[in-house]
């Protein structure tokens, strides 16, 4: 049995003598046997005499509990009770009882995320564990919440296969402001925390988690502004989990170093030059997500879990299609008859260039089509709009670059693959306008993810890097 990670350490000499120093029972929950142990305290597999079902129940050492770890029991309760949803830990309970303080959760019959990897487990099955964490880190994000600690070891896989974010001690609302303080050596691979006072909104999970002058998360999963003392948002989660499914899918973790300096130096230089396996659809959402610019990450990790989920899957009739109207493009242009066929479908003249960037997605995506589109689905246009106005700012940023390059079969070939691109958003977004459409948001997302294939590396190796 294994449950909420937060309180067990790789090496707790002292789990057997806290158990042996513990009541058998807390208010009304029965104490069954131990865990886990940690620094906090003792996770136990305990019964609730009331409900007549099994908890885990985490309780904090009596004689070493310090404000700021009561603190942190409190900020984790508050912040996993406001979240109901199936890959979520649930949290039943939180109180006192004689002076120990305790938080009762879902009792989960498994292991940590991480444990599980460590078996070598098929990449399907992986990738569907990723997807399912991604789903409960988003609910939080939409509760309010930034977990600013997620990593595999934070992630419950029953034995059943079912996935759980757990462990929000350091669970933050998204309302505060000021800078973090930063520096200080410690494992990589621990956590660490870190606050300076700053006006408060919540007085729970907005308020000041421990002693100034620490980092805040656990330094291997670390974002740049995480680094740097700002404070987190959801984007600082999406990164953390970009660094978790890079580590799940590949074996090693995509930054390293021997300290917090040469880590943090690591992350900034980015991933661009690793060799790694990993196909280039599912290497390009991963890179974006890592981005060392918040700015540049997907706008939501629904977004990033829709293209996450289109990489890794097998090659539709639809990327298919793309990939051979790219290549029959190039196959034209090196029979001499380039510029009549590239006319006639659209593209560039010899002599003019190409049409204007915002002009030539016009048809698929513009203000006109975004007010179509908010009108007809209202709340559920949302994310689609967050979607498509990604794609059309990258869109027009590669065909920008590829009609002011030197023309070349190689450039021809690239700009005729981008205009299919443009012509699946068009597609999809006349398809959304149609009144009763059922908004397929992966679908949208995949449109984004497969900017990759018309990189000219991407079309130069063919569409072999688009499976697993």
């Amino acid at each position: 049995m294994t449950v909420d990670p937060s309180a067990v350490t790789a090496a707790e000499p002292n789990a057997s003598s806290a158990a042996s120093r513990a009541p058998d029972s807390i208010g009304k929950y029965r104490l069954d046997r131990t865990l886990g142990a940690g620094g906090m305290g003792v996770v136990w597999a305990a019964f609730d005499t009331d409900l007549q079902r099994p908890v885990a129940l985490k309780l904090l050492h009596a004689e070493s509990a310090s404000t700021m770890q009561r603190s942190r029991l409190l900020r984790e309760a508050v912040a996993m009770a406001r979240l109901r949803h199936p890959n979520v830990v649930t949290v039943y309970d939180v109180g006192t009882v004689s002076g120990r303080d305790y938080i009762a959760m879902e009792l989960v019959d498994g292991g940590t995320l991480d444990a599980w990897l460590e078996t070598r487990p098929p990449r399907k099955e992986v990738v569907e564990a990723l997807l399912a964490a991604g789903r409960g880190l988003a609910a939080a994000h939409a509760a309010g919440l930034v977990h600013r600690d997620f990593k595999p070891h934070n992630v419950l896989r029953s034995t059943d296969g079912h996935i759980y974010v757990t462990d929000f001690g350091l669970a933050r609302g998204q309302l505060e402001d000021g800078p973090e303080l930063v520096q200080i050596a410690v494992p990589l691979d621990e956590p660490i925390a870190s606050s300076r006072p700053r006006p408060r909104r919540d007085p729970v999970l907005d308020s000041p988690l421990t002693q100034t002058g620490v980092l805040i998360g656990t330094p291997a999963y670390m974002a740049p502004e995480q680094f740097a003392g700002d404070v987190p948002d959801p984007r600082a989660d999406q990164f953390a989990f970009c660094v978790t499914a890079w580590q799940a899918l590949t074996g090693e973790r995509p930054f390293r170093g021997a300290s917090v300096a040469e880590l943090e130096a690591a992350v900034r230089a980015g991933t661009r030059h690793l060799a790694v396996d990993l196909p280039a659809r599912l290497r390009a959402v991963l890179e974006r997500g890592l981005d060392p610019s918040p700015e540049q990450r997907w706008p939501d990790m629904t977004a990033l879990l829709a293209a996450l989920s289109a990489a890794v899957a097998e090659p539709s009739r639809r990327a298919a299609r793309r990939w051979w109207t790219a290549t029959l493009a190039a196959t034209v242009l090196a029979g001499g008859v380039a510029v009549l066929a590239y006319r006639a479908a659209g593209g560039p003249g010899e002599e003019d260039g190409c049409v204007p960037a915002d002009e030539a997605f016009s048809s698929a995506w513009g203000p006109e089509r975004r007010a179509q589109l908010r009108k007809l689905h209202q709340g559920e246009a949302v994310g689609p709009i967050l979607l498509l106005d990604d794609l059309r700012r990258r869109w027009i940023r590669s065909y920008t670059t590829a009609c002011e390059a030197e023309r070349t079969p190689e450039t021809e070939e690239r700009v005729r693959c981008l205009l299919a691109i443009r012509d699946e958003a068009e597609a999809s977004v006349r398809a959304l306008l149609v009144p009763g459409a059922v908004i397929d948001v992966a679908e949208l997302g995949s449109l984004t993810a497969s900017m990759v294939m018309c990189d000219p590396a991407t079309l130069r190796s063919g569409p072999g890097l688009l499976g697993l």
